[in-house]
């Protein structure tokens, strides 16, 4: 009489009254499959009861009575069993569940009162044994409620009060008044049933509702699942306890690139690729434990994708959850990943992940006496950025890279720190000649011609070379000593390298001591100019004087400007020194008597300083000089720059009137295009070419060639670094107008040359004793001149 759980598919009607009727129905479904299950359960006792009464009572009362008592109980199961095989189990209707219901608290009234019946009758003839079994079987028939009609609250409060009446009858038969006891007893049995088929009624319709709103949320779940599955970019997933796939949907096989046939009781963990990543899964499914947004790396059609999972464990034994295709994501990851630890244009390790493994390797204990470090710099490499462009110089660093990486074993670093600075950090124990040889491999491999586009370039580089040989510095101090290593070897020329010692230290120690110095050197006084007298050649007489400057330091004495202008130019310090000289020199020269020039020179930093102009205006004004008497030299330095700054202020300054020198002419490689570029009023032959001019044709060929040309473009020529009285007599025979040098003057402070009489002695002094004779001899010449003519 088993009967199967109709309420597999309950319909759900919408609304409230929907709810209700799906409640009842529910309701009625389990109420017809526990009192079936119970009365099923209780038919054996029953039967068992029934034949136990006849057999005891067979003699007491007539056979007849109870052989028909026992048929009319035998009958009302029968027809029980009919209506309940009678009942549709596939998909029973509300109504069909309520006239069946209605039918068996029928059956069950009916046979209660068949039951109810017997005890009194038999309790008129029940003596010794036989009353024990009738009150046994009585007391059993009525807790039979708790069994058949738990689920039957109308049912069971019938047979409750139909058997307490039966055996309260059959109480007072057997015992009239004595038996009060047995009644107060049975009182509380009463209550106790009666509570009990209430709170079953409770629980059982409570459960019933939520039965209803867990189907409805599950309903709801399964709908928003289809519909997630249907348009969500991720895909729901579920694995068996031995981490086999299971109902495997159409979506989750076309990302997997397989048939769902194949992948169905499939180990999920034989899609991925091995590594510590799909062991963890292994491990997540074999403990099942929940984990989120583990990625794994599988291949799909050949194609590498990356997959994020997340999970959690169901109460079945399975897990669910879902995958998510990150591919774009994680190359995106890895793209910003790689950016933040290589070079994006060489692909070499950028600055970062050269700091991070510098200090893991100095690190490594006696290890780190081991670590050398190499800094590469390409010699002149924004002369490259300008004649073929930042595309070409591009390219170019990338060959380089290239080239340094294949220079060392695959466990050194080679970096590229940012614009064309590399470096390269090995472990070795190589002693300074063999770190030496291998810097010489780097040079040679920079060296060789690179062919781009069918064009060769040839370039060239600088290393400095360092290494923690005492195995006590920092990633710090190794890049410094690196760094400084690199300067010195840039400072010898061009391709060229320098291994760090402490005489590199020292002098940079001493660079940054003067460095400190120089930035308070304004504010404490210690400049001072020196000037030095230019004549002319013809007439001997003093026409101009340069302006240079001298530092004087408390300590170090009077130092020259080739010993610190290097460090001012660097620093930008140069600028508001030379902002300084600039108005010192007028301020001083106004004072001074007769009508000569005053020259000052200019550093390529000032020429491109966007106040030069303004500064010079000013101080022209404030002293009152005339802007013809001022001359700026400059070196082709400026030129070869090629920056309209600089080029815009030398215009300026020739509208402010004053006169531009190109100053050290005839060392540079293209000295004579830069006369093509601006109109210089004068040239200064430079000293190389005047030592020795005496005993050197070539020189006297190249001043020859200077003064002519100078005189074809209109300009004045001066020699500077003139030491002897042979020197100055040939080049005023080469064409040479005017000259300077030791012969005539060293420079010397101010007050020197103020007056003429202070002029007179400053001329007269040290090794220059014979100039003013030179002088007189070169004016009485010139007085003669006519006398001769005539």
């Amino acid at each position: 009489m088993a009967v199967d759980e109709p309420d597999a598919e309950v319909p759900e009607p919408a609304g409230p009254a929907g709810g209700a009727a799906a409640i009842e129905l529910l309701l009625l479904t389990r109420r017809l499959r526990d009192f079936t299950t119970g009365a099923t359960l209780s038919l054996l006792p029953a039967l068992g009861s029934i034949a136990a009464l006849v057999y005891a009572f067979r003699e007491q009362v007539p056979l007849a009575i109870l052989l028909g008592w026992a048929a009319a109980q035998l009958m009302q199961l029968a027809v029980y069993v009919v209506f309940d095989r009678s009942l549709d189990r596939e998909d029973p209707s509300l109504a069909e569940l309520q006239r069946h219901w209605r039918r068996f608290i029928a059956l069950q009234w009916l046979g209660s009162l068949i039951w109810a019946a017997i005890f009194p009758y038999l309790a008129t003839v029940a003596t010794g044994m036989d009353a024990v079994l009738l009150a046994v079987v009585a007391i059993a028939v009525l807790c039979g409620v708790l069994l058949v009609h738990r689920t039957a609250p109308k049912a069971a409060i019938f047979h409750i009060v139909a058997m307490a009446i039966s055996i309260t009858a059959a109480i007072l038969i057997q015992t009239g008044g004595a038996g009060w006891p047995a009644l107060i007893l049975l009182a509380f049995f009463v209550i106790a049933l009666l509570g009990s088929t209430r709170e079953q009624e409770r629980q059982i319709v409570g459960g019933a509702s939520a039965e209803i709103s867990r189907r409805e949320a599950a309903g709801t779940v399964r709908l928003l699942l289809n519909d997630y599955e249907e348009h969500s970019s991720d895909w729901l997933w579920t694995v068996g306890p031995c981490g086999n796939l299971r109902e495997v949907t159409a979506r989750f096989a076309t990302a997997a690139g397989r048939p769902v046939e194949e992948l169905e009781a499939s180990p999920l963990i034989g899609m991925f690729a091995k590594g510590e990543d799909r062991d963890r899964l292994a491990r997540h499914l074999m403990e099942r434990s929940r984990f989120h947004d583990l990625v794994l790396k599988l291949r799909v059609d050949g194609e590498v994708r990356f997959w994020k999972l997340s999970a959690r464990p169901r109460s079945d034994g399975r897990m669910s959850g879902v995958a998510r295709d990150v591919t774009n994501d994680r190359i995106i990851e890895e793209r910003v990943a790689f950016m933040a630890h290589y070079d994006n244009l060489t692909g070499l390790a950028n600055r970062y992940l050269f700091n991070d493994r510098l200090r893991a390797a100095l690190a490594q204990g006696e290890r780190a006496r081991n670590v050398a470090l190499f800094y590469l710099d390409l010699d002149d490499f924004k002369a490259v950025n300008d004649t073929r462009g930042h595309l070409m110089g591009d390219r170019l660093l990338r060959e380089v890279g290239t080239r340094i990486e294949q220079a060392v074993r695959g466990h050194d670093l080679v970096a590229r720190l940012g614009g064309d600075e590399f470096a390269i950090l090995i472990e070795t124990r190589a002693g300074a000649g063999m770190l030496i040889e291998r810097a010489h491999r780097f040079l040679s491999v920079i060296r060789d011609p690179f062919e781009i586009d069918g064009q060769v370039y040839r370039i060239s580089g600088s290393v400095g070379i360092a290494k923690c040989s005492e195995g006590n510095c920092d990633a710090e101090e190794l890049m410094r000593r690196a760094d400084l290593a690199l300067f010195a070897a840039k400072r010898k020329g061009r391709d060229t390298l320098a291994l760090y010692d402490q005489a590199i230290d020292r002098a940079e120690r001493e660079r940054r001591e003067i460095e400190m110095d120089l930035r308070e050197v304004i504010a404490r006084g210690q400049l001072n100019l020196h000037y030095q007298p230019v004549i002319d050649l013809d007439s001997g007489a003093v026409v101009g004087y340069e302006a240079l400057l001298r530092w004087y330091h408390p300590r170090r004495g009077i130092i020259r400007p080739a010993d610190f202008l290097e460090v001012a130019e660097e620093t930008g310090l140069i600028v508001p020194i030379g902002e300084w000289s600039i108005r010192q020199a007028f301020a001083e020269t106004a004072k001074w008597a007769g009508d000569f020039r005053i020259a000052i020179n200019l550093s390529p930093t000032q020429v491109r300083s966007p106040h030069l102009v303004a500064i010079v205006a000013q101080a022209i004004h404030a002293h009152g000089i005339a802007p013809e008497r001022v001359e700026f030299e400059i070196t082709e330095h400026v030129l070869m720059q090629e920056s309209p700054l600089s080029m815009g202020n030398l215009q300026k300054l020739r509208q402010l009137g004053v006169r531009i020198a190109l100053d050290d002419f005839g060392i540079g490689y293209s000295s004579l295009s830069y006369l093509r570029r601006f109109p210089f009023d004068r040239i200064k032959i430079d000293k190389d070419f005047v030592e020795g001019v005496e005993d050197s044709a070539d020189n006297q060929a190249i001043v020859s060639s200077i003064t002519r040309l100078a005189d074809a473009l209109g300009m004045a020529t001066t020699a500077e670094g003139v030491e002897t009285r042979a020197q100055l007599d040939l080049l005023r025979k080469l064409g040479c107008q005017e000259a300077q040098g030791y012969l005539i003057c060293e420079p010397a402070p101010g007050e020197h040359f103020a007056t003429p009489a202070a002029i007179s002695a400053a001329m007269r002094s040290g090794e220059a004793s014979g100039i003013l004779d030179y002088r007189k001899a070169r004016e009485a010449a010139m007085k003669n001149r006519p006398r001769q003519a005539g």
